[in-house]
């Protein structure tokens, strides 16, 4: 099951992800992955792996049984696996990385130090340059003489003996990277002769995008392999070139420690997951469902979270009364538990679940998310974790914990030669409220000296062709001491958002010589991010018009939507505006407290986390108070006495 965006706001150009719009509207490969699938466990607890009945670690190297290449259809040609191990170079056993280009490194399988096996078509295509996406010294169309074509790598097992099992599963390492090339599985059952039934391995792998290092992969094998005495398989790299562009394959695939094993009977896997409805609750509300990992307590009150997951039957038998569980815990303690109603999963199929009933928290603060799925036959499989944050004022989709920029995995770009782009993520308004600034991460490859803003969309007209800027903020230049860090940048006018209406928080960038202003990306699949191309296509065919925005699929930009000040608890008194004054606001982190007459507060600063950074007394009409060492970003003034109390967002910049 897989949402379908109905953005009527939005002309939906190309639904694949990217870091760069190409003249042709694809994306051009890039050092930077814009999503990574993280690693998963295959078997729990209560479902024991059997046995394998064959295996390979490529320990001695290739088996010599093996065979490594094969004659595809010309003007494509063939391109040899390589192994990496002890004594090779790299030489594995002593750290060297794996993949020839870039910072990937090797595969970190169970026993990768005694080897592996990779496909490196980055090496091919660039002659082993890092981050030279050009033709290089391979002679990929040398045959022809004509447009280069990319190339083909196959590794063929020999014959493996599969008649003593009624369902067979294959489970190996695999560390991939995908651009145009992509990693499929072929099987033959005349010992070679012809092969067929082929699987794409990672489907759920886009441009730019990879799995983790130490990622496992399990696949039901093909029904006809079982009961079989001559099966081969073929690790098929298929770099040929792909959508109409002039660009070879690209990046890499990894494979080690493979595995098959018979089907146990019992086996339910959990993936997809999501806590903000972006499988099922979106059909019933309109919105986009997404997981905001900073989720504004008035909004989750309003909306509150909606678990659902894909629940997988991986066994051989069927699987009765299989529900999906959610625990979710704050500060230690439970705070919710749920479940979804029970159905019957056939073999080899999945569907997709949701609790029976939402939760509403009562506290700002992080929330574990604990899901995990049980059938009559098996108690529980792997459990998976996610986190997410109630805050005050701060709306985001990254994941960006301790907002320090340390899991910003990618970035997209802002500036070119012919007019700035524009990135942006959706936010779904369940509760009226007053955007004040829009905060984002500079990632680290960023030059300085480029000139961006904020802007804040409306996406919600359905007459409109495009998003309707509604207000923006000072242009403002990228410092040295920007790079790798959180900016936030105040809106020249708050602006008051209305419920049930779906807006962008957006960077508009500035025409740049070099493409290299980057915002950062995250993972988060449950997430609705755009780009404005507001470039000249160069490609007659091309149908693209400047202006015209793009899906980038759904990364988790780092940029987060701030809300105003919300009011103080019932019962507290508030401090008349004209008693208390902060400036200047925004601020380098020094900024003055003023009072209208002397009185004694207790002053407290308070971050996006809800993490106390700073508490004093004050009793002076000016009192002036040093941010400069922390982090830029908005914070919580908060001064109170005994009878009142008063907030203020600042701005640190």
């Amino acid at each position: 099951m897989k949402k379908i965006y109905t953005l009527a706001s939005f002309i939906l150009v190309s639904a694949i992800s990217f870091a760069q719009v190409s003249d042709a509207s694809f994306p051009e490969p890039t050092d930077i992955s814009t999503k990574i699938l993280k690693s998963k466990k295959i078997y729990s607890s209560s479902a024991a792996k059997s046995a394998p009945f064959w295996s390979e670690d490529f320990s001695g190297g290739i088996p010599a049984t093996w065979i490594n290449g094969s004659t595809p259809t010309l003007p494509v040609i063939s391109a040899p696996w390589v192994y990496r191990g002890p004594s090779t170079s790299p030489d594995i056993s002593i750290g060297s990385e794996g993949a020839y280009s870039g910072s990937n490194g090797p595969i970190a399988s169970t026993t990768a130090s005694d080897g592996f096996m990779i496909f490196d078509s980055d090496y091919y295509d660039n002659g082993g340059t890092p981050g030279d996406f050009g033709l290089g010294a391979y002679p990929c169309n040398s045959m022809t003489g004509g447009a280069p074509t990319g190339h083909v790598g196959t590794l063929t097992t020999d014959s493996i003996d599969c008649s003593m099992y009624p369902d067979v599963s294959i489970i190996f390492h695999s560390f991939y990277r995908e651009y145009t090339g992509i990693a499929k599985l072929a099987f033959s059952l005349d010992g070679g002769v012809t092969f067929t039934d082929t699987i794409e391995v990672h489907p759920e792998i886009e441009v730019n995008e990879r799995t983790e290092n130490d990622y496992q992969v399990m696949l039901r094998m093909p029904l006809n392999i079982a009961g079989n005495t001559n099966v081969k398989m073929q690790f098929i790299y298929d770099g040929t070139i792909l959508y109409n562009t002039s660009y070879n394959g690209y990046y890499f695939w990894m494979i080690d420690d493979i595995e098959l094993v018979e089907t146990p009977p019992h086996l339910l896997g959990l993936s997809s997951e999501t806590f903000g409805g972006w499988w099922i609750g979106y059909e019933a509300t309109g919105d986009i469902g997404s997981d905001f990992t900073f989720y504004p307590k008035r909004q989750a009150i309003a909306q509150p979270y909606r678990f659902e997951s894909v629940v997988f039957n991986n066994g051989s038998v069927d699987q009765s009364n299989v529900k999906m569980n959610v625990e979710v815990e704050s500060s230690g303690s439970n705070v919710y538990t749920g479940a979804s109603a029970p159905i019957t999963i056939i073999t080899n199929t999945n569907d997709t679940l949701a609790t029976t009933s939402n939760f509403t928290p009562n506290v700002n603060g992080t929330h574990k998310i604990t899901l995990w799925a049980s059938s009559d036959s098996l108690p529980s499989s792997d459990t998976i974790t996610r986190s997410t944050i109630v805050t005050d004022t701060v709306y985001g989709v990254d994941y960006d914990w301790n907002s320090d920029g340390a899991n910003a995995q990618g970035g997209y770009f802002l500036g070119k030669p012919c007019g700035g782009n524009v990135l942006g993520n959706v936010f779904d308004i369940y509760a009226v409220d007053t955007v004040t600034s829009i905060s984002f991460h500079v990632n680290a490859s960023s030059a300085v000296g480029r000139d961006l803003k904020v802007v804040l969309y409306d996406i919600d007209d359905p007459e409109a062709i495009d998003p309707i800027s509604l207000e923006e903020s000072d242009d403002y230049t990228l410092l040295p001491t920007d790079t790798n860090k959180w900016i936030t940048l105040k809106l020249l006018n708050p602006y008051p958002v209305t419920a049930g209406i779906a807006y962008l928080a957006a960077v508009k960038g500035s025409i740049s010589l070099q493409d290299t202003t980057l915002i950062s990306s995250s993972s988060n699949e449950n997430s609705s991010s755009w780009l404005q191309d507001n470039c000249i296509a160069t490609d007659p065919a091309s149908t693209h018009v400047p202006g015209d925005w793009y899906s980038i699929g759904a990364d988790g930009l780092l940029i987060r939507m701030n809300f105003g000040t919300i009011a103080p608890p019932s019962g507290v008194n508030n401090i008349k505006q004209s008693q208390f004054n902060l400036y200047p606001n925004p601020t380098n982190g020094i900024f003055v407290i003023e009072l209208e007459e002397n009185s004694k507060y207790e002053v407290t600063v308070i971050d996006i986390l809800g993490k106390t950074v700073y508490s004093s007394s004050i009793n002076d009409m000016n009192t002036t108070i040093d941010l400069s060492g922390f982090d830029k970003g908005v914070y919580t003034v908060e001064l109170k006495d005994k009878n009142s109390k008063y907030t203020e967002k600042l701005i640190v910049e």
